[in-house]
């Protein structure tokens, strides 16, 4: 699962491969800022961890959106299911905040076009 974060694009925010519970990120395109991206995110995430380069950073993403998105998708109740086990997984590597109801992404940086 990723969530696609661009600060200038048509869809700032956007959930992606919510079908794939195996790997979770936060992607961000080549070039973005973290004010640009902390205002993206919105109420969706907290950006964290980000000095001057997001490489390295993480967001700790809310679960509730997470589920909403997948949903508004087409995700179904197995999905909830495999949900669960995949936040258990991440609750066990201490990955989770369960007072915030969220899950910590790694943020990867997208390579620029053309690149």
């Amino acid at each position: 699962m990723r969530v696609l974060v661009d600060p200038g694009g048509e869809q700032p925010l956007v959930l992606l491969e919510h079908e794939v519970l195996t790997a979770f990120d936060v992607a961000v395109p080549a070039g973005a800022d973290a004010a640009g991206v902390r205002a993206a995110l919105g109420a969706a995430g907290t950006l964290v961890a980000a000095g001057r380069d997001l490489g390295g950073a993480h967001v700790h993403v809310r679960e509730r959106w997470l589920r909403e998105s997948a949903h508004a998708q087409g995700a179904g109740q197995g999905w909830d299911t495999a949900f669960a086990g995949m936040l258990a997984f991440a609750s066990s590597r201490g990955w989770t905040d369960a007072d915030a109801g969220t899950v910590r992404a790694h943020v990867v940086v997208l390579p620029a076009a053309g690149s």
